[in-house]
């Protein structure tokens, strides 16, 4: 499926602000705030893993998420199964195999765009371990409110009366859209339009993975 560009109109996202290295027992972590809303990832591996759990073509990724509030639900393992497969798709599990990787997430402050906070968090720390990737990829979340009109990174406020949630992920090298979680009610067209504005503030998102590479390696 193709996305149509759009033009952007200063698009404006929350404030993010991420720091590598949060975390001393792992191979790589971050913790990233987008508004209020704050993850925080760690990643181990490759490791060595039982025999059973093994694949002799690529190595075995696990996502493990913890909430904030205590037992998971469905929806946090729905959550959990999104950024997998995200993973999945941006890691070079082909280079391991035979290992295993373990992705750990915790929730810390949900304030609106949760799991896109999640996901971006959690391609930072991929990034931090020094796992080899296919490419980086950003999340945008956007919701649908009463009057048809799309907000991006929207507040919990928005969320809670929005007629329609939508969260995209991109690549970084060809910008298709690797990952789709919607829910709501919405019309094709609101979809596309959707998915177009996403598609354009994306590009604010990999150019803060570019400033913090930046800042830790010194590299462009």
């Amino acid at each position: 499926m193709g996305i149509e560009e759009e033009k952007p109109k200063a698009f404006q996202l929350k404030p993010m602000k991420c720091e590598f290295n949060f975390l001393s027992k792992s191979d790589g972590s971050a913790i990233l705030s987008q508004g209020d809303t704050v993850a925080v990832v760690s990643v181990n591996g490759p490791l060595d893993i039982k025999s059973t759990s093994q694949s002799i073509e690529k190595s075995t990724l696990e996502v493990l998420y913890c909430t904030k509030g205590g037992k998971p639900s469905v929806a946090d393992r729905y959550k959990e199964n999104v950024i997998r497969q995200t993973c999945e798709a941006a890691v070079l599990g082909s280079l391991y195999p035979r290992t295993g990787i373990t992705v750990t997430i915790q929730e810390l402050e949900d304030f609106g765009g949760l799991l896109s906070c999640c996901l971006n968090c959690t391609c930072l720390a991929l990034l931090n371990s020094g796992v080899s990737m296919r490419c980086t990829y950003a999340a945008i979340t956007c919701a649908i409110d009463e009057s048809g009109d799309i907000v991006l990174e929207p507040s919990k406020q928005h969320l809670d009366t929005a007629r329609a949630t939508m969260t995209f992920v991109f690549d970084s090298r060809e910008k298709n859209l690797v990952t789709s979680v919607t829910e709501g009610v919405f019309s094709e067209d609101t979809y596309k339009e959707a998915l177009a504005r996403c598609h354009a503030a994306s590009d604010l998102v990999f150019n803060f993975y570019r400033e913090i590479i930046r800042k830790y390696a010194n590299v462009i």
